[in-house]
């Protein structure tokens, strides 16, 4: 193979070349490839960089997409591979204009962890997917994804990327939202909610009320409090307490009886009502996420008796929950206001525990951002949502 460290070589191709020698090296100590196949793979990665070195011009998806197939790494880690797991920046990297339809196409793929499936969610070709991941890579200068012939898996920075894309995903809709509000010389609120809270309620009696604001619904998990509201991607939420109300402000608003959510096949799925004290046994779902205190309270941990329950799968969101319960591999607690907002399967039994404290629920909005808007919509649910004496 040739010396790719030459003097004058450019940083691309020298980057290239680095991943290349230690992956060959690796295949063949680690991996137990054939003599045969390590000749090729390395026949083809000198072709390629002989290529690229020789050029006077950057380095192409086109060039580079056959070497990282042979040699099983990533596009960005071709292109960056500055610390050993292919998640580190280059050293004075300029900066990234991220491409908000990659970022999506991303979220989507790192949700699914199979191209096909994120792909059909996306109502793309497979193709087109792939190469916009291998563009995003491209531009960030890391790997994102560890692929294999079997799965996907996302590296430490694809991690990473997932969680602030949601983020500046969801600022970008917020962001398009005020400047349409905006143009439309309109008073506007953006009020989030949990499944199963009272939404519509709240959005009649307000816009009966006050038919000069518009209110758009947003809805958000376990995993947005407090950051939906700090980050300005709601104006005014409910929130399911506990909280870390550091900068916001919060009214408390009611309470909701508690269920358990039990496989059908569960010893107790038929019974009318459980006690705690029944479901010791039982591992419970984790919530991604979510804060400890708040995942610690919802997972009713610890149990009365002082003792802590079995931990079970985590889920991103309440239609993760149901799955898991339904399927058998935990059981998970939830607000019995959420069977009016979804469907519960035949499969999953919603029953009440009468032994637990209820689920609190309330209103929060920043601190110091109580607009008149935001004061009469906290007036509206205090009349509208509190049960009566």
């Amino acid at each position: 193979m040739p010396d790719w460290h030459r003097a004058g070589q450019r940083r691309g191709a020298s980057a290239a070349g680095e991943v290349a020698r230690r992956r060959l090296r690796a295949l063949r100590l680690a991996k137990g490839i054939s003599q045969a196949e390590l000749a090729r793979r390395t026949n083809m990665a000198t072709s390629t960089l002989s290529r690229l070195e020789s050029g006077k011009r950057r380095l192409a998806i086109d060039h580079l997409a056959p070497l990282a197939a042979g040699l099983e790494v990533s596009l960005g880690e071709l292109a960056a591979p500055a610390a050993r797991s292919g998640d580190a920046v280059r050293p004075g990297a300029e900066p990234v204009d991220l491409d908000l339809r990659r970022l999506r196409y991303f979220v989507v793929l790192a949700a699914e962890l199979h191209f096909g499936q994120a792909a059909e969610r996306l109502l793309i070709t497979q193709p087109v997917l792939s190469r916009q991941i291998r563009k995003l890579e491209l531009e960030l200068g890391v790997g994102l994804l560890i692929r294999s012939s079997r799965h996907v898996e996302l590296t430490r920075a694809g991690h990473q990327l997932v969680a602030d894309a949601r983020v500046l995903l969801a600022s970008a809709s917020a962001a398009g939202r005020r400047v349409r509000r905006a143009a439309a010389d309109r008073a506007a609120l953006t009020v989030g909610f949990f499944a199963g809270d009272p939404i519509i309620a709240l959005v009649r009696a307000f816009t009966s009320a006050h038919p000069g604001t518009a209110i758009d619904a947003e809805r958000v998990y376990w995993s947005d409090q407090p950051a939906a509201l700090l980050d300005d991607l709601v104006d005014i939420s409910f929130v399911h307490l506990p909280l870390d109300d550091d900068g916001l402000q919060v009214t408390h608003l009611y309470s909701v009886p508690r269920l358990v959510l039990l496989p059908g096949s569960h010893r107790l799925a038929g019974r009318s009502e459980i006690s705690i004290a029944e479901l010791a046994a039982d591992p419970v779902i984790s919530h991604q996420g979510a804060s400890p205190v708040w995942d610690a309270f919802h997972n009713v941990d610890p149990r009365p008796d002082g003792r802590r329950p079995r931990p079970g799968p985590a889920a991103r969101n309440l239609e993760e929950k149901i799955e898991m319960v339904g399927t058998g591999q935990a059981i998970s607690f939830i607000p019995s206001s959420v069977t009016a907002a979804i469907q519960i399967p035949p499969e999953v039994a919603a029953i009440p525990v009468f032994d637990i404290p209820p689920a609190q629920v309330g209103l929060a909005w920043k601190a110091g951002q109580q607009t008149a808007a935001i004061h009469d919509l906290v007036g509206t649910a205090l009349t509208t949502l509190r049960p009566g004496p």
